[in-house]
């Protein structure tokens, strides 16, 4: 157990207490939705009084990293957030792997159907024009992070095999020389259904980042239209904007 410094100038006893707490907090060794010790617990932990330890909590409270539960105790609310630049067209395999990420699939599915009204003005086609369907769940580090459900033009010659795809889809048209030049991104928060929040594992009604992506070929057409909806209490985006002079 970590010491506190009790000599002349040290920095206040609640705000050490803090500070260590905040520290196991970050490095997930309390992790997301466990309990933390009680005020009583620290104040035998460290020799201080309830005093001490309710202000070192209060301390947590404030950054909003723990919040108190009625007959729980104080409960872990910070979850490390996965944070994305808007700079470049990327894979979530990539993405993930240059955070030091694992990224794995725990649910995949391909099937042909046909497009609807909508499905077919996005791709400026007939409605009925069969296109693929891709729906999968992408994790990192074993936590489901994105639901994407994505419909793509019949010449990617997908094979309907959902093993096919677990990894980057991505690198499967690269493989086949068909890459996407430029998209088109637009983000909003929404209350999941019952199937995105299972899909998710979100124990508690939280809103979701979804994003809709259309990617485009060079001579113009779309080659995707994919919908992401982002557990956000795990992923965030960020976009950087430089002046112009």
């Amino acid at each position: 157990m970590q010491q506190l410094d009790m000599n002349r100038g040290a920095a206040p006893l609640y705000l050490q207490i803090s500070q260590i707490l905040r520290e196991k907090i970050l490095n997930r060794e309390y992790a997301y939705d466990t309990i933390i010790p009680s005020e009583a617990e620290l104040q035998k932990l460290y020799g201080v009084s309830r005093i001490t330890a309710r202000q070192a909590i209060q301390e947590l409270q404030k950054d909003g990293l723990v919040k108190r539960a009625r007959g729980i105790g104080t409960v872990v609310t910070y979850q490390k957030r996965i944070e994305e630049y808007l700079s470049r067209i990327q894979s979530f395999t990539d993405e993930m792997r240059e955070r030091g990420i694992t990224p794995s699939t725990s649910y995949a599915h391909i099937e042909q159907v046909e497009a609807d009204a909508e499905l077919a003005r996005l791709f400026e086609t007939e409605p009925g024009t069969p296109l693929y369907r891709v729906e999968r769940v992408r994790n990192g580090d074993g936590e489901p992070i994105v639901v994407f459900i994505s419909y793509f033009q019949m010449e990617c010659r997908f094979e309907l095999d959902d093993s096919l795809f677990l990894g980057s889809v991505y690198r499967m048209l690269k493989d086949r020389g068909i890459v996407p030049v430029y998209v088109k991104e637009s983000f909003d928060c929404m209350m999941p259904d019952a199937r995105i929040k299972s899909q998710l594992d979100m124990k508690k009604p939280l809103p979701v980042l979804r994003r809709i992506r259309r990617s485009y070929l060079a001579d113009g057409r779309m080659l995707e239209y994919t919908l992401s909806y982002y557990h956000s209490g795990r992923y965030a985006y960020y976009v950087e904007l430089k002046k112009h002079e």
